[in-house]
């Protein structure tokens, strides 16, 4: 036996070829062994040693070889993967890993190989400490393919943390805190879905089946990136914004109940997929949600998509992209309602047309079978081939041509009869535009759907869409104040001259909007104590706090 004064502090050689101990079974004395094979020949028998193979007869190396997978960093290309691939061949005439995946490199945001000297080093505590270690895994997994080298860059992660675990964790919060006012129970049968329910639950399906698949061929980057999309989104950015309303109401309906329902199912599920990459806050949510681990949840089977109604909601969120660019070009604020719209063309989305009003602010949406009825003809001289036809008298034929009615000039010209100065005008001498008539903007998708919104303003639309940007600021203030659901604020409302009349209505509206119980409007000068913005030009202010 050793006892301590015989045992050397280091154990390496030359101080261990000192110690000698005697065989309890020969009595023979044993040593270093002084011949020792590369320590990757012990690495590269771990395919069968793990089993105690070939002195183990329980089955479990036969039914475990060869393995589905084994995962490194490139480094070990020709240590382990090499040493396991050598080994088995060898011994078993066999490889004994039918697939293999070779992990990049981790370099600085410069692409340059980390090292203390060139002081590029990151410590994973910092991030994990402070983005936490879930971001850390989903932004190295969706930054590049898992065999491609991977720069990494802090920006980068924490914009991950923000666009993907923050807005996940407001989803969550949102049905959390509703389900909690409401009673929600998950385990009872949900009444009938809503359009806006069963294409939300269609989209899980689609990208359940698509981040399996891509998980089955090793394409992390792309699965991940694909459900963050989905959480971001269609989730958040669609479907809980067109929501919203559905769940304001205090009194008990069976669609807020499917709101409730869906939005269950939704989080749960996102939960089960991301888990592999994010164990922590799934598991967290999906405790909150089912309450038990995700980790013990099984994988998600796809349920049954309804193709024609993601394709009726992606022609919809097409049109209502549509309305905001033609806002855009037209220099009209979102917050200010258009009169009317209309839907030109397509397939019938009749039972989605009051939730694009909505998205499109838009008082009514309607369909028109004819884009022409919003167009006027515009007749443009080709002076391309019309100035070698007419030479000198171009400058006539140009006013002639200004002078014509566009309606029938178009007709003629169509007919082959147009003749302008005594000249015989062909088709191609004139370019035929159709452009929108005043008051009206329009856009058209490469599908050939139009929308078309009416731009004329009153006095009317100024109210509400005045209503609609006091409502913006006061509920970015109530989320500032951290105001629970349910909680009443005391608001003032500050309007001074050039702000347009705010109707009656039109208050009211903005007092049940952000849940006020004491308001005052005044028709004045924004004093100094208030919250200021501007609309059109004019500043307005207010302020806001627990009643």
């Amino acid at each position: 036996a050793l006892d301590a004064a015989t045992v050397p502090e280091d154990l390496h050689r030359p101080y261990i070829d000192a110690v000698k101990l005697r065989c309890s079974e020969c009595g023979g004395e044993m040593a270093r062994e002084p011949f020792v094979m590369d320590c990757w020949f012990d690495s590269g028998c771990a395919s069968f040693a793990q089993w105690h193979y070939p002195f183990a007869e329980d089955g479990k190396f036969e039914a475990n070889f060869p393995v589905d997978y084994i995962c490194e960093g490139v480094d070990q290309t020709r240590g382990w993967f090499y040493s396991l691939l050598a080994v088995a061949t060898t011994v078993f005439d066999s490889p004994c890993y039918r697939s293999c995946l070779s992990l990049g490199l981790i370099l600085d945001h410069k692409g340059k190989k980390m090292s203390k000297s060139r002081g590029n080093i990151v410590n994973p505590g910092d991030h994990f400490d402070r983005e936490g270690a879930d971001a850390v895994r989903w932004y190295m997994v969706t930054a590049g393919a898992p065999w491609a080298e991977l720069r990494f860059d802090a920006k980068g992660l924490r914009e991950t943390f923000a666009r993907f675990f923050l807005t996940l964790w407001n989803t969550y919060r949102f049905h959390a805190d509703y389900a909690a006012l409401d009673d929600f129970d998950p385990d009872t049968e949900p009444p009938p879905l809503a359009p806006l329910d069963r294409w939300a639950l269609s989209r899980l399906s689609a990208v359940v089946e698509e981040y399996t698949a891509l998980f089955e061929q090793w394409r992390f980057h792309r699965a991940a990136r694909l459900l963050e999309e989905f959480v971001v989104d269609d989730v958040s950015n669609w479907y809980v914004r067109r929501s919203r309303r559905r769940l304001w109401s205090d009194a008990p309906s069976e669609d807020k109940t499917a709101c409730q329902h869906t939005l269950h199912t939704l989080l749960a599920t996102v939960c089960r997929l991301m888990a592999p990459i994010a164990p922590y806050m799934s598991d967290h949510i999906h405790h909150a949600l089912a309450g038990s681990s995700v980790h013990l949840a099984d994988w998600p089977a796809p349920a049954e998509r309804d193709v024609a109604l993601e394709e009726q909601m992606a022609l919809v969120r097409a049109l209502a992209e549509a309305g905001r660019r033609v806002r855009a070009e037209s220099q009209r604020r979102q917050r200010l309602p258009c009169r009317a719209g209309w839907i030109v063309g397509g397939p019938d989305i009749a039972h989605f047309h009051s939730l694009l009003a909505e998205e499109l602010n838009v008082e009514s949406l309607t369909v028109e079978p004819k884009l022409k009825k919003f167009q006027q003809v515009e007749l443009r001289p080709n002076f391309g081939t019309l100035g070698a036809k007419v030479k000198g008298d171009l400058p006539a034929v140009k006013a002639a041509l200004e002078a014509l009615d566009p309606e029938e000039g178009a007709a003629a010209l169509e007919d082959g009869r147009l003749e302008l100065a005594g000249h015989a005008i062909a088709p191609e001498d004139v370019d035929l535009l159709r452009v929108e008539r005043p008051g009206f903007a329009a856009a058209t998708l490469d599908s050939g759907v139009s929308l078309v919104l009416d731009m004329a303003v009153d006095d009317a639309l100024l109210s509400k869409g005045l209503a609609r940007e006091i409502t913006r600021r006061v509920q970015a203030q109530r989320k500032a104040l951290d105001l629970a659901i349910e909680d009443r604020i005391a608001l003032e409302v500050w309007l001074p001259d050039g702000t347009p009349e705010l109707a009656a209505a039109d208050w009211e509206w903005v007092q049940s909007e952000t849940r006020a119980a004491d308001t005052k409007l005044h028709r004045e000068v924004v004093p100094k104590r208030a919250e200021r913005f501007e609309v059109d030009g004019v500043a307005l202010g207010f302020t806001a706090r627990h009643a």
